[in-house]
């Protein structure tokens, strides 16, 4: 492997969380990579954006519709993901990956299609927890991802735009409709989670895709959706990746990011050492070893983005002093 590109978001925290979180982390590999880089700061760029860029999308739905199987050649598309609405004060929060069955989801899609027929909207559920809209005409509407919407009040994240009180209106109608399903009262009856919402999101047409990468790992499901619909091999393992024959690898750790958006400070600080043992250390092995040249790591924040870059002639300046993480809080 030539170069490794790294996208961990939110391994940075903002400075006013407390100090004590850092402590007792060692991560002597990470520091390093970070110290012996050149750091750039740039605008704040959410996960999605990043992805459609390197993919060249013009949207995250119909990639990730045509990956799951579906024909995405004609339609404007969307996201419609499956989750449950918690009202907890005056707030309604969002609790994403909602574990659904394939009869749930077929049954639910099936009230829906009924309900918005006449309106042109057709609901797709190839995969549980992923479900799909494709109405004729295209929408000018920007929705937040679900990745950002998680854990967070839903009243602040609603869409944007020339259409979005049409969206806003049909986002109610579903809620009416998921609200007292058979399916739902047989889940609350099993002490599961009512499906009473759909979050849409990612809202596109169909277009070109030309990849930056050819080889794509990590634990992000939406990197593994561009790879496939760009018909890129899934990488297993980093140690895969970089003692591969490409030119130029993706590798995605989304861990600290799941953990700080469900507020898990403890969860955070065991995906900062997973990524001490299973990355940095790997990606300074493979370097020294003269397997990869150079690395670029994005980590992608609310503030901003930081990106540093990182050749195998940097490992050697070792005047630059290395920090702990939380240096680079944000």
């Amino acid at each position: 492997m030539k170069h490794l590109h790294l996208l961990i978001p939110d391994l940075f925290l903002p400075r006013d969380v407390s100090p004590q979180v850092y402590g007792g982390l060692s991560l002597p590999a990470l520091e390093k990579l970070l110290a012996r880089s050149v750091c750039t700061t740039l605008p704040a760029m959410q996960v999605e954006e990043f992805l459609c860029d390197h993919f060249s999308a013009e949207s995250v739905a119909p990639v990730r519709a045509a990956a799951d199987g579906l024909n995405v050649s004609a339609g404007f598309w969307l996201c419609a993901d499956p989750v449950h609405l918690q009202l907890q004060q005056s707030q309604v929060v969002l609790q994403p990956d909602v574990q659904c069955t394939a009869g749930e989801a077929a049954e639910l899609c099936a009230t829906l299609n009924v309900h918005f027929a006449d309106d042109g909207l057709l609901f797709h559920a190839p995969h549980p927890q992923r479900w799909y809209m494709r109405c004729a005409e295209p929408s000018i509407v920007t929705m937040t991802p679900l990745r950002v919407a998680a854990w967070r009040d839903v009243k602040v994240c609603q869409p944007q735009g020339e259409d979005a009180l049409r969206w806003q209106r049909v986002a109610n109608e579903i809620q009416m409709l998921l609200h007292g399903h058979a399916v739902n009262q047989a889940r609350e009856a099993r002490g599961l989670p009512a499906i009473n919402s759909l979050w849409l999101w990612g809202g596109g047409c169909a277009s070109a895709l030309h990849p930056d990468f050819d080889a794509v790992g990590g634990d992000d499901a939406l990197s593994a959706a561009c790879a496939r619909a760009t018909g890129i091999a899934g990488v297993a393992s980093l140690h895969a990746l970089l003692s591969g024959k490409g030119e130029n690898g993706l590798w995605v750790c989304a861990l600290p990011s799941a953990a700080w958006q469900r507020g898990d400070l403890y969860a955070w600080r065991e995906a900062v050492a997973v990524i001490e043992r299973d990355i940095a250390q790997s990606v300074l092995q493979a370097m020294q070893s003269g397997c990869l040249r150079t690395v670029t790591l994005e980590v992608l924040s609310e503030p901003a983005t930081s990106r540093f870059e990182l050749s195998r002639a940097g490992l050697w300046k070792v005047w630059r002093p290395k920090r702990t993480l939380a240096h680079y809080a944000v």
